[in-house]
């Protein structure tokens, strides 16, 4: 493992190289969601180490050089690494992102084509309004400006609804955490200019969401966006991974917060495994990618 600093090369990483690669050309980009910590660059991207593909863990917020709050958080250090990736002789680069990591590798994919493929786990398909706060989940407040900028300009972007009273009663009714009316609810006036023009990426996607997932409409997100490219004629795969029994959190680590989830505290197991599953069809995707 090496840390990669924005001091240094202008963006915060996590190099796993491969012990025993199967493809010595390929290499995976892994985001983590909007908690903006090292847990699933770290973590994540050493599993793919072991299971044969390096990978570049990568923050994008809340680290040195870089925006303390989720908001106009800047695409530009993504091209920073594409960089540093080429010059260590990687020449085929795919991104894996879940939540808000997700709907980042779709839109940096969607931008810059030295990009080929993206697994996105529990995507959305628009950009958002930025997010102060993150001490806690009830210190996230949404604001007026976009959370993510490109050359300099803001996206158009979606303003979730922050209303925690719907959020407690669905704690106290379900005995579970659901936010996702933060996002369905706005999503009912969509505004097209905020979609991800993923028609633009130029490679392959795997979405991988649960059924009913909380957090917000991660699998009607996943219908749009196939929707959106098979209307534009798309001429690389997509392939769409749907689970019943799991949550929004699907990557292959068992962190505390899955006991938010009802589905998690009554099915652990089959959860579990649907997590594990999922990694190793990413790993089979990626091999065959």
């Amino acid at each position: 493992m090496e840390r990669i600093t924005f001091e240094q090369e202008g963006f915060h990483g996590i190099y796993h190289p491969a012990v025993k690669a199967f493809d010595q050309r390929k290499i995976v980009i892994v985001l983590g969601g909007s908690e903006g910590n090292e847990n699933i660059p770290r973590n994540v991207g050493k599993m793919f180490a072991e299971q044969g593909i390096s990978a570049l863990g990568i923050c994008y917020w809340n680290v040195p050089g870089l925006p303390d709050n989720l908001i106009r958080v800047p695409l530009e250090p993504f091209e920073k690494a594409i960089s540093w990736i080429k010059r260590q002789g990687y020449t085929r680069i795919a991104m894996y992102g879940i939540s808000k990591g997700a709907e980042l590798a779709l839109l940096c994919a969607s931008l810059m084509p030295d990009i080929t493929g993206v697994i996105a786990l529990s995507p959305m398909h628009c950009i958002w309004s930025g997010t102060t706060g993150n001490k806690s989940m009830t210190s996230k407040k949404f604001t007026m400006v976009s959370e993510f900028s490109w050359r300099g300009k803001d996206f158009p972007y979606m303003k979730a609804e922050l209303k925690y009273g719907s959020a407690i009663w669905n704690l106290i009714t379900q005995q579970q955490l659901n936010l996702a009316y933060m996002y369905t609810r706005p999503l009912e006036n969509f505004d097209e200019a905020t979609a991800i023009k993923v028609e633009n990426i130029q490679g392959d996607i795997l979405f991988i969401c649960a059924l009913e997932d909380l957090m917000w409409p991660s699998r009607q997100s996943a219908d749009y966006m196939v929707k959106r490219l098979e209307k534009n004629n798309w001429p690389h795969r997509v392939k769409t991974i749907v689970y019943d029994k799991a949550s929004h959190i699907l990557v292959p680590l068992n962190p505390s917060k899955l006991n938010m989830f009802k589905v998690e505290r009554k099915y652990p197991q089959e959860c579990q495994n649907n997590r594990q599953e999922a990694f190793a069809k990413t790993i089979e995707w990626l091999s065959e990618w």
